[in-house]
């Protein structure tokens, strides 16, 4: 009978030792997020690496990456965008991106190999690019939850033709100007 009565006392002690751990745990936690509101005022940026190759980039070039990225999610919605470094390289090579056509290209992109060849292989055959800051936001632009690293716009629905033509020459005023 006592060793009954020492066994519940025992785990009335663990309750309260592990309810005691418990509040303290509560109240760190609450002290702290007064000391992390300060810090991210002074690191509020986000720095974001760009392969040395990118260019042109859409860096606000007025309010170039919005536009880009709205076409991007235009032409996925219409079902007439491939993303992918291999399907867009496929794409270029067989000749099936027509002279109306966009690659997009991320700028954040690692290792930088993997995709070297795309601009060369681009202006051989006479295709539009143009660079983004983040694969992030091309692959939510794509609608996917995967980061997208190139993208090829084939066609835009009709209403918003005349805006993909404006992005396009602004493009080719960038590739110009090198």
């Amino acid at each position: 009978m006592g060793t009954k009565r020492a066994r519940e006392e025992k785990d009335d002690n663990v309750a309260k030792k592990a309810k005691k751990d418990k509040k303290e745990k509560k109240e760190k936690k609450a002290k702290e997020p007064e000391a992390e509101t300060a810090a991210p005022a002074e690191t509020s940026e986000v720095v974001r690496i760009c392969v040395p190759i990118a260019h042109p980039i859409s860096n606000d070039v007025e309010n170039l990456t919005k536009k880009v990225l709205s076409m991007v999610k235009y032409a996925t919605k219409g079902k007439t965008m491939v993303r992918g470094i291999k399907e867009v390289t496929k794409i270029v090579r067989k000749e099936k991106a027509g002279s109306n056509s966009l690659v997009i290209l991320a700028a954040d992109i690692s290792p930088l190999d993997v995709i070297s060849h795309m601009p060369l292989l681009l202006e051989s055959k006479n295709v539009q690019y143009i660079w983004v800051p983040s694969r992030g936001d091309l692959g939510a632009a794509t609608l996917s939850k995967r980061p997208t690293s190139a993208v090829i716009v084939q066609k835009v629905p009709e209403d918003k033709e005349e805006s993909y033509n404006k992005v396009r020459k602004i493009i080719s005023k960038m590739h110009k100007s090198n």
